[in-house]
């Protein structure tokens, strides 16, 4: 999650929304640094189907070589995959919002390993220019 890691390149608030229910966001935020994210939880998925949020195939999320290549990836740096104990086949995404509540921006994930460079995310947030 590069863009969680370098939010303050952002200069933007961070929301983080799950499906999880409340309790586990709290252990959530313990395992991961969301120091300064707020966390919401959406259990019925209400942003995620108005995002358009949709759900990938078995094959997709357990099959894909991309999927294979981005666990590797964080095994070379140190970090292993967590057990998932919610629904793996959802897909999230960004969504970039405006200060007068405008969405600008919105990356639907393609499968789990596919989230938007921070990069991407800066020149989305200043429409293309950085």
């Amino acid at each position: 999650m590069e863009v969680l890691s370098q939010r303050k390149r952002l200069e933007a608030q961070v929301v983080v929304v799950s499906f999880a229910r409340p309790e586990q966001l709290a252990l959530y935020r313990e395992r991961v640094d969301l120091e300064g994210a707020t966390l919401l939880s959406d259990v019925e998925r209400a942003a995620y189907a108005a995002f358009g949020f949709d759900r990938a195939s078995t094959a997709r999320v357990w099959l894909s070589p991309r999927v294979w290549i981005a666990y590797a990836r964080l095994l070379a740096r140190g970090r292993r995959p967590e057990m998932l104990e919610d629904d793996a086949l959802q897909l999230g995404g960004d969504v970039l919002v405006d200060a007068e509540g405008r969405i600008t921006w919105v990356h639907r994930s393609q499968g789990p390993e596919d989230r938007p460079s921070i990069d991407a995310v800066l020149a989305a947030r200043h429409g293309g220019r950085r």
